[in-house]
């Protein structure tokens, strides 16, 4: 770990404590306070006031027992925090069912999303266990805008595409950075509370984000009221999992409290001789001295090791059978032996927010994370064989076998991640005012060694055989530190049932390569939204964000890669007329400049097409038809096209046309079945295009189910996802190579609550 990164660490991480300590110095009287504060269960009836000093005097006793009152004292924030064990919910917590009704992610605040001018779903944790995801983009499959599986059971990390781009990827509201594409750290679903998906420009907020939007991973975090869980899988590819959860107080009057979370797994994968082993072990603690000081501090450690499920192979023999039918689905491309992939993280976050009185409250999110990674594989040669071949991408006439590339990569990487903002409530006037002013600041080091090579000997892609492979030599890379640091504003104001959001941000962003000039870029972007609340109950809103998104590193571009520029303009609306029912929809006009494509001459790097344009609807629906029944619909039109460049009037490459999805989850008491509950779904993915509209990968539907039986403390469930086990592609790109979907998984869970 870098010096300059753990001595920086360290001085922000002690003076959070000292933070916290004049916090509760501050007089009783100015800490009540009517704020929402963060999503940590606290149980009122016995939350005692926080200790004073013994004194002998009598005077001093007196004014200690008023403190003391008035810090038993219920505000409404405390209340609020109070009853999120009996269905009170915030920006943060947890939530019953499928309909969350907040969120912090669009605004930074804590919102409710029918006052959130912008598209974003919430993936509950109750939807996540429903439907069996074991990955993040697992548990998108049937969010509108997402494209899930886009290169399809890929053991390298979730790579989802929201609204035809790559989204950025957050956890508890700061990066978890990914500017390189291989060995980051990857956070395991059963660790978070909630996933959010905000769909478009993001920058006022967040700074340095496509026009995709981003994902925000909201962790679980420790709770007043005590919950303990066991659960074990066995599932197909040999999948064994054991996984724990507890979670309580430390201290009686519930000032400390405490989470533990564990994951121990030991799995094959659809691709031979690749594996799908994790450990995680991830402890938090939470202190909260008065009823408005909140400081969580969680600590990860992840490993994983895996291999190349992902073969790269030739769309020969995927997307059409040749002379030999097509590639078994398990093919493995790389050699037993050589290839690994392992991703090794140790991470701690601080999660600091304190309430004073007048409506101002502070919070500062922080995170150092150190990812250590191995990268070593073997693929189809597609790229490097002469096309005038009449064989290519194949050596022999009998179109069977290719020579491999050879790639092996060691990394360390250690980052800094910081959120800091205030919020201020006040009136100007008849108008009310939600202010928030922040800062942020992220900053990222790589070290690293690699080698790559051609291994010529043929590889036959329908019988394999596996001789051995020398890896190359490594040599080390130059030295890489990229920062970011952003200034940003905005002001949620509501006059009658007219609500507005006007935000902006400045940026300066670094990239500093060993060896080659230093990259500077700065940047403003800003976002305007106007919302009316109709009497009916639906909210329309129109919005217009600006996106910037530097790409650094010789390592993406074959030179130098221009920033990202892009903006949106989407028109929506927002209609939930009970807790259980929510409808949403919008349509939107996105255009972006200096797109990432796929290099056709090299596989490991991308080229920058000219002007993008992406024009598309959606539509989300979550409703409960009776008590007993829960759906969720979505649909998806995309039209992204190139607007300029090379390619100009094609069609963007990995962008689906169209996509629908359909959940239903059913409890069967009605029928004499307590305890029963069913569940099933379809998913329906259109055609996409390469990027040169020469090679189309075609539409596919797959269907899921669910059944799930509780019992008191036991729960016992089965998940099959692609029930039918039907063979599909998800992507085929402009260097022809193609991915496979995944096949039918069947995964069986028994969970004992304590």
């Amino acid at each position: 770990m870098t010096t300059y990164l753990r001595t920086t660490a360290g001085l922000i991480g002690g003076a959070l404590p000292l933070l916290a300590g004049l916090m509760d110095a501050v007089p009783a009287e100015a800490q009540s306070s009517s704020q929402e504060l963060p999503a940590v269960v606290v149980e009122q009836s016995s939350r005692p006031a926080a200790r004073t000093r013994p004194s002998h005097s009598r005077q001093a006793a007196q004014a200690a027992s008023r403190r003391r009152q008035a810090e038993r004292a219920p505000s409404n924030a405390d209340t609020q925090a109070a009853g999120a064990s009996t269905g009170a919910e915030t920006a943060t917590g947890p939530v019953r069912g499928y309909v969350a009704t907040r969120s912090g992610t669009g605004t930074k605040t804590d919102t409710p999303l029918r006052e959130t001018p912008q598209s974003i779903t919430v993936v509950t944790a109750d939807r996540i266990i429903d439907q069996g995801a074991t990955t993040v983009q697992d548990a998108l499959r049937y969010v509108p805008g997402v494209f899930a599986d886009a290169y399809g059971a890929d053991s390298r990390g979730d790579y989802p595409r929201i609204r035809g781009q790559d989204p950025n990827i957050y956890l508890d509201g700061t990066r978890v950075v990914n500017t390189w594409n291989f060995n980051e750290w990857r956070p395991e679903p059963y660790t978070l509370e909630r996933i959010e998906v905000l769909r478009g420009p993001s920058s006022v907020l967040y700074g340095d984000t496509s026009t995709a939007g981003l994902l925000n991973l909201v962790s679980k975090r420790p709770q007043a009221e005590a919950a303990n869980e066991i659960g074990v899988q066995y599932g197909s590819f040999n999948r064994k999992q054991v996984q724990l959860d507890s979670t309580g107080k430390l201290t009686k009057d519930g000032e400390w409290l405490y989470r533990f979370i564990g994951v121990f797994r030991d799995s094959n994968m659809q691709t031979d001789y690749v594996k799908d082993d994790r450990i995680v072990l991830a402890p938090s603690l939470t202190w909260r001295p008065t009823n408005n000081t909140s400081w969580t501090v969680l600590g990860t450690y992840q490993k994983d090791t895996t291999g190349s499920s992902t073969a790269f192979l030739p769309h020969e023999g995927t997307l059409y059978p040749g002379p030999n039918g097509f590639i078994p689905v398990q093919r493995f491309a790389s050699e037993p032996g050589f290839d690994k992939y392992q991703t090794e993280t140790g991470a701690i976050s601080s999660l600091f927010e304190h309430s004073f009185s007048d409506g101002l409250k502070i919070r500062q999110n922080l995170r150092y994370a150190h990812v250590e990674g191995i990268y070593r594989s073997m693929w189809p040669d597609l790229n490097f064989v002469d096309p005038s071949d009449p064989n290519y991408p194949f050596l022999d006439s009998g179109r069977r076998t290719m020579a491999r590339s050879v790639w092996s990569r060691e990394t360390v990487k250690d980052s800094l991640t910081s959120d800091s903002n205030a919020e201020l409530k006040l009136h100007t006037g008849a108008v009310a005012h939600k202010v928030l002013f922040g800062a942020d600041y992220r900053e990222a080091r790589e070290r690293a060694q690699s080698g790559f090579a051609t291994d010529p000997t043929p590889f036959d892609l329908y019988t394999p055989v596996y001789n051995g492979v020398t890896a190359p030599a490594m040599s080390p890379e130059p030295n890489l530190r990229q920062s970011q640091f952003g200034l940003y504003a905005q002001d949620q104001l509501r006059l009658g049932p007219w609500l507005a959001v006007l935000g902006l941000r400045h940026d300066y962003v670094t990239s500093d390569t060993q060896g080659s000039p230093v990259e500077n870029y700065q940047a403003t972007t800003g976002r305007a939204a106007l919302m009316y609340e109709l009497p009916f109950g639906v909210t329309p809103y129109v919005t217009y964000a600006q996106s910037f998104n530097p790409i650094f590193g010789a390592g993406i571009c074959a030179t130098v890669c221009a920033p990202q520029r892009g903006e949106m303009v989407e028109l929506g609306f927002k209609y939930n007329p009970t807790p259980r029912n929510a409808i949403n929809g919008a349509i939107y006009d996105i255009t972006e400049k200096n797109r990432l494509a796929s290099d056709p001459d090299n596989p490991l790097l991308s080229i920058q097409t000219g002007k993008v344009r992406i024009r598309g609807a959606e539509l989300e629906v979550f409703t409960s038809l009776t008590p007993d029944l829960d759906l969720i619909a979505a649909y998806t039109y995309i039209d992204a096209r190139v607007e300029s460049g090379d390619n100009a009037g094609k069609h963007v490459e990995t962008v689906p046309d169209h996509q629908a999805s359909l959940w239903a989850k059913y409890r069967l008491a009605w029928f004499g079945l307590p305890g029963v509950t069913v569940g099933g779904g379809v998913r329906y993915i259109g055609q996409s295009w390469d990027g040169t509209d020469t090679i189309r990968t075609p539409d596919y539907t797959l269907f899921d189910a669910m059944v799930r039986y509780d019992n008191g403390p036991w729960r016992l469930q089965v998940n099959a996802s692609n029930l039918f086990d039907k063979r599909h592609l998800t992507t085929c790109r402009i260097g022809g190579d193609c991915f496979l979907g995944i096949g039918r998984t069947v995964l069986g869970s028994v969970t004992y609550k304590f």
